[in-house]
């Protein structure tokens, strides 16, 4: 019997997006992460949403530690992403 076997591949990036889950960004050279909660307040000034900055552990048993906390907008969060563009 010839069965062709398809691996499924998970990068190491993939298993750890799995593990924080989909409210999460991880930064590609450190083990620092942002996590957005669910829910955002509405405003007069806009859209707070808030942010935590994450330090993921390196022992994957260990829950990661809070750095910080940041009170954003929408509205200048989406106004930043605008001004970005790749290098040429």
């Amino acid at each position: 019997m010839n069965e062709k076997v398809t691996r499924f591949p998970i990068t190491y990036s993939e298993r750890r997006k799995n593990m924080v889950g989909p409210l999460c960004v991880e930064c590609q050279v450190s083990g620092c992460y942002l996590r957005f909660h669910e829910k955002s307040d509405i405003v007069q000034a806009g859209e707070f949403i808030t942010v935590d900055v994450m330090a993921m552990q390196m022992d994957e048993d260990k829950p990661s530690k809070k750095i910080c906390e940041l009170i954003i907008t929408r509205e200048d969060l989406m106004n930043a992403l605008k001004h970005i563009s790749p290098n040429d």
